[in-house]
């Protein structure tokens, strides 16, 4: 083809890079010790495909921390032993799973690091890190057992009104790992439905990793720019990129997959792991990528969940 000189760009231009990139490149910007924030709330939005990625690899020493309430995407990352320590209001599926038994297995015995905290305490933690400033101050936890368990909460009195006040440390969070709608291939990424704390977790990281659903063209974005919460810095094309939790706007949580979780999960942690075994080999570790998962978890599965239906005549 040969050399090609270069493209002057007219003066005023805006000159964009695509920051489109795959899962594997996405799973090796995240090296072990990190501290990474996972976006999406209990059931709906989380990032799924990059924690398999991260479980499948092994990572080690992980700081993980769940925006608002964590899902069992985290109690995977602690049965696969890559978190270190753990900063997180809760980590369940409500009535699916109140509790995460990796979680609380590794709690009770020490194996992991438990930052204690609430969800205001948590949405403190991020305002503090997005704005660059030391802490953050709250009224939530006053009263409580918190400070007591967690050194690093503050209580101190309000110089301007002499009021008590707990202040919230900021952390360094290397990267945020998100899920959301659609992306162009500029970054821009929108939202179907609520974003939850997302826009807040992108502002408090140094890098923000984004799965979607689909890249849609800059026209697309442009056509509802209010919809557009933030830039990323890197995004995956990643349809069901969220299962088995659910996508606003594309498809429901998979009870059916979260059910098989928690009963390998629960046998596993009452001595007799065969059965997370199995659903580690099947869902996690032969997987190449995501869409191998995906057809592991099969298509029928799958788009069953496109569609609210109770299953009554």
């Amino acid at each position: 083809m040969g050399n090609k000189d270069p493209i002057i760009p007219e003066e005023g231009t805006l000159i964009r890079d695509e920051v489109v990139a795959d899962e594997r490149t996405a799973i090796d910007r995240i090296q072990d010790g990190m501290t990474i924030a996972i976006g999406g709330f209990i059931t709906t939005q989380h990032p799924m495909a990059i924690l398999r990625g991260l479980a499948k690899r092994g990572a080690k020493g992980l700081t993980v921390i769940g925006s608002m309430s964590s899902a069992l995407d985290v109690d995977l990352l602690v049965g696969a032993g890559c978190v270190r320590r753990l900063v997180s209001a809760y980590v369940g599926a409500e009535s699916v799973a109140p509790i995460g038994m990796f979680f609380k297995q590794a709690a009770e015995k020490g194996e992991i690091e438990i930052w204690e905290c609430d969800e205001i305490i948590v949405m403190a933690l991020f305002h503090a890190s997005a704005a660059g400033i030391p802490f953050f101050p709250v009224r939530g936890g006053l009263g409580t057992d918190l400070p007591k368990l967690n050194p690093e909460l503050r209580e101190f009195v309000d110089p301007v009104c002499g009021e008590k006040m707990l202040a919230v440390p900021s952390m360094k969070i290397d990267v945020a790992i998100l899920h959301a709608s659609q992306s162009d291939p500029f970054g821009n990424v929108q939202y179907v439905g609520n974003a939850f704390a997302d826009e807040l977790v992108h502002k408090a990281a140094d890098f923000t990793i984004t799965t979607v659903e689909k890249i849609v063209s800059p026209e697309e974005t442009r056509r509802d720019p209010f919809k557009t919460k933030y830039a990323a810095d890197m995004v995956v094309p990643a349809p069901f990129g969220a299962h088995p939790y659910s996508c606003q706007g594309s498809y429901v949580e998979d009870e059916k997959h979260l059910n098989e979780y928690v009963r390998a999960s629960f046998m596993a942690a009452q001595g007799d792991d065969a059965e997370w075994k199995a659903y580690f080999t099947k869902y996690v570790a032969t997987p190449r990528d995501h869409m191998d998962y995906l057809e592991a978890v099969g298509v029928r599965q799958l788009f069953s969940l496109n569609e609210f239906w109770t299953g009554s005549s």
